[in-house]
């Protein structure tokens, strides 16, 4: 759930970015076409060289956007052949508050989860009450296997080597 509500905010952040890149590209776009016919004309070049290159980058991040997410491509890129934002962003926001709508149920969903993990943890607390079990148990750091064996390898040569109690040879 946390994911797929993750999923969905992205989503919504990304449209709400990407709303003002389709907005450069419709308005810069005649002078993109103006350059496209004739790629050579140097003095259309100087006159709408930033409109040109804002078009370009803007069209760039929309690409990077639908990439993204290919379910919205029909949608963005048929809007931008016809040059009609308004039903564009009309269907981006339909989209946006379908994801308003979905978050507001996994929301409510989750939160439906939070108390009955709750008082299934309220329920399994009272039965280790009645049953007399502690609720915490410590537990001691485990210990390395190769270690143990090496402390008990050393008690071993420690009980079978005679021990010196102040006798000289």
């Amino acid at each position: 759930m946390k994911r797929e509500f993750d999923k969905l905010s992205f989503e919504q952040k990304r449209i709400k970015e990407v709303v003002k890149h389709i907005q450069i590209c419709i308005s810069k776009s005649e002078h993109y076409e103006g350059y496209r016919k004739n790629p050579n004309d140097k003095i259309y070049m100087l006159m709408n060289q930033k409109d040109v290159e804002a078009y370009q980058k803007s069209y760039e991040e929309i690409d990077i956007f639908l990439k993204q997410f290919p379910h919205l491509r029909h949608v963005v890129l048929g809007e931008l052949k016809t040059k009609s934002s308004k039903n564009l962003f009309r269907k981006l926001n339909e989209h946006l508050k379908d994801f308003g709508l979905k978050q507001e149920r996994i929301a409510k969903q989750n939160d439906s989860l939070m108390e009955e993990f709750t008082e299934l943890r309220h329920l399994k607390n009272n039965m280790d009450d009645y049953l007399g079990r502690e609720q915490r148990i410590e537990k001691k750091p485990r210990e390395s296997i190769l270690r143990q064996i090496k402390e008990i390898g050393e008690e071993d040569r420690e009980r079978e080597s005679p021990k010196n109690r102040g006798i000289e040879r």
